[in-house]
């Protein structure tokens, strides 16, 4: 191990367009201490190629060249190559600001884990994505503030700690052992099941909200399909989080619980198919039989409840709205302004954000509007809270 020296891997897979990008930003750093591993996850372009390129020309550039096995697979053979004391991540679509690793390393006092924030880029607009615990060095232990919302603030759902691991650097030893404990087989929450066991097992945490990440949301991935994800993901989601929390011997009751609310977030984004609950449509209680809804929220859960609701005989969508109906539109989606929705015939409006606070002050926006409150509903914590996890997670 070098003391200082950061490995920065990037799995790489069908992704050329964009790699040039992601790779100059590394290169060019003003931090110079990094080793950087290209992992090509058996690209059937020629972002192979573009490695081998830039490994001719930078002697800190090493490449990985395996059979394609997934995100998590491509992670591993980088952690097993690298030698810094820190490792981090830059997914091959996404770029970082010049500074990053410096500023990082600068303000971090030489923590475990050092987190920070990125911003969410959708081509025509730009979101930031922060950490919501305050800012600062956390020492953990049984009374750490860290864990109180760790996995999720007070809100549902926030992430007290933003899971991407790209947004961290983390020490080699903590990252090697928690990532050959996540299953190749996970395809989605995978960053969630390596990030929140390391946080266990760090002995310092700094959390920052320097926006140093650009995470690309690519056309076409913006709304998401349910259906995509086995049921067998979430199972090893759950047992492996369970499992680390009751191993950790902290505040396991207060982390049980936010581990039973993120599961509820990403079970209502990938898996809402796969959800029975006695409500027609979950967790909508006010929505009933022959009901025509207007949906608000194109993003991941707008997308899974559009084509759930599709597949309902006695429910039929009259319109579907969003802030930023222009982006999708371009997507080819049928996303229309919120004018034009309120101008068409439905029983009740449901927004389809998976954050309450901002959900609740959309649903107040329609009521402005003339909408009744009783023909507005959102997903409200206290639904899940008394709602049992589908049996088969714990399976």
């Amino acid at each position: 191990m070098k003391r200082n020296m950061i490995s920065v891997i990037v799995p790489i897979y069908n992704i050329q367009e964009y790699l040039p990008q992601c790779i100059d930003s590394i290169i060019n750093q003003t931090y110079t201490e990094l080793e950087i591993i290209l992992v090509d996850d058996g690209s059937t372009d020629s972002g192979g190629s573009i490695c081998d390129e830039y490994a001719l020309n930078d002697s800190r550039v090493k490449v990985i060249h395996k059979k394609n096995g997934g995100l998590v697979s491509a992670r591993k053979a980088g952690i097993r190559a690298a030698h810094g004391e820190y490792i981090t991540f830059v997914d091959g679509d996404d770029w970082i600001e010049r500074d990053t690793y410096q500023k990082i390393l600068e303000i971090g006092q030489r923590a475990d884990i050092i987190t920070y924030a990125c911003y969410e880029e959708y081509g025509d607009y730009r979101t930031v994505k922060e950490n919501k615990l305050r800012e600062g060095l956390y020492v953990t232990g049984h009374e750490c503030p860290l864990y109180e919302t760790m996995l999720m603030g007070n809100v549902f759902f926030e992430f007290g700690i933003n899971p991407s691991r790209c947004t961290k650097l983390i020490r080699r030893n903590i990252l090697t052992v928690n990532q050959e404990n996540v299953s190749d087989l996970i395809s989605y929450g995978e960053d969630a099941a390596c990030t929140f066991p390391c946080l266990l097992d760090a002995s310092t945490v700094y959390v920052s909200n320097e926006r140093c990440y650009h995470y690309r949301q690519r056309q076409g991935s913006i709304v998401k399909s349910d259906g995509a994800v086995c049921k067998s993901n979430f199972q090893r989601i759950y047992h492996l989080m369970a499992g680390k929390i009751k191993t950790s011997f902290c505040c396991e009751k207060l982390l049980t619980e936010q581990l039973h609310y993120y599961m509820w977030f990403i079970l209502l984004v990938k898996a809402y198919g796969h959800i029975n609950t006695n409500m027609l449509i979950f967790p909508f209680s006010k929505i009933l039989h022959g009901g025509r809804i207007a949906i608000y929220g194109a993003g991941g859960f707008g997308g899974a409840l559009k084509n759930f609701c599709d597949t309902l005989p006695d429910v039929s969508v009259a319109g579907w709205s969003d802030l930023h109906y222009e982006t999708y539109k371009k997507q080819g989606q049928d996303i229309i302004c919120i004018d034009e929705l309120l101008n068409l015939d439905f029983d009740y409006v449901v927004i389809a954000i998976l954050n309450e606070t901002i959900a609740k002050e959309v649903a107040d926006d329609f009521i402005s509007r003339g909408i009744l409150e009783e023909k507005v509903d959102w997903v409200k914590k206290s639904v899940l809270q008394k709602t049992l996890l589908p049996g088969w997670i714990t399976e």
